[in-house]
């Protein structure tokens, strides 16, 4: 199965699948399109094995609007996908998140909190793929 598409900037991708295609797989080659063509980013993070990834998709999705501390987001992402992650983690990916300007920071106190940027369209979101020929 070969998939192409334009993204925003008029650039044209390609992905191919070789071997048995099943409707799962499918489902997350549209939601990779859907983010490289310009939509919503918080459903293809979702899917994605990486945790950074997936905290990013869960405070996109489930913490826009609000403040919110490591520990918050850290609850939020054990409800949504089921698994446990260390608050040290999430602390960390939060700050990278701050770093590349998807999340505003704020210290109160000895707590950090956190907030979507009102204008959050970061391309830096994307998933990550190998470049590998």
């Amino acid at each position: 199965m070969k998939v192409e598409f334009y993204d925003g900037e008029g650039v044209r991708h390609s992905i191919a699948i070789d071997g048995p295609v099943t409707r799962e797989k499918v489902t997350k080659i549209l939601d990779l399109v859907e983010v490289m063509s310009g939509t919503p980013q918080a459903t293809a993070l979702g899917l994605s094995p990486r945790k950074f990834d997936r905290l990013a998709s869960t405070v996109l999705s489930r913490l826009r609007g609000k403040e919110f501390s490591s520990s918050d987001a850290k609850k939020s992402f054990e409800t949504t996908f089921g698994e446990r992650i260390p608050l040290s983690t999430v602390s960390t990916y939060l700050s990278r998140l701050a770093d590349r300007g998807v999340l505003e920071r704020e210290e109160k106190g000895v707590l950090m909190r956190y907030r979507v940027r009102p204008e959050e369209q970061s391309p830096s979101l994307a998933l990550r793929t190998s470049t590998q020929p």
